[in-house]
């Protein structure tokens, strides 16, 4: 007695072959949108322009980073330019400025800023790896009066 042999029972090794390749294909594909769409994504938070306006305890005060973005592991300098409530330049304060990374744990790097003329300031900071960074500003030591912004700090580029 003989056995029919249906043709749709067994599929071909190639036929295989042909179905898994697809597969693959297909999964491949989708990840590679998926992780398309994950980097194209706006961040939540993002770093500000090199110059901001902030308002502080019925003063303002104008705030720039030279030289925007900022470089990893060097020098950059933080400007302010500060008044009081009446529009006067704030003579004799003392500025801090902490640096840290959003969303990480590496070092935080602390720094003073000096008056070089009447109501400005500059110091200069120096972040240590790059991405997204908060500035944080304390005057004259008031813990309850901070001022941030944040800002973008990217490796140098050579020129070649």
């Amino acid at each position: 007695m003989t056995k029919a042999v249906n043709s749709s029972d067994h599929t071909s090794p190639s036929s295989r072959r042909s179905w898994i390749s697809w597969t693959l294909f297909f999964v491949t594909g989708i990840a590679v949108v998926a992780m398309i769409v994950l980097m194209l994504r706006p961040q939540a938070i993002s770093a500000d322009a090199a110059i901001t306006v902030h308002s502080y305890n019925g003063g303002q005060l104008e705030w720039n980073i030279v030289d925007y973005p900022a470089t990893v592991l060097a020098s950059n300098t933080f400007q302010l330019k500060m008044s009081d409530a009446s529009g006067n330049p704030l003579q004799g304060a003392q500025l801090d400025i902490k640096l840290e990374m959003i969303s990480m744990v590496c070092g935080d790097f602390d720094f003073s800023l000096t008056e070089t003329a009447p109501g400005l300031y500059s110091g200069e900071g120096v972040p240590l790896m790059p991405g997204l960074w908060k500035a944080s500003l304390t005057i004259d030591g008031d813990r309850d009066a901070i001022v941030t912004r944040t800002l973008k700090a990217v490796y140098l580029s050579l020129p070649f």
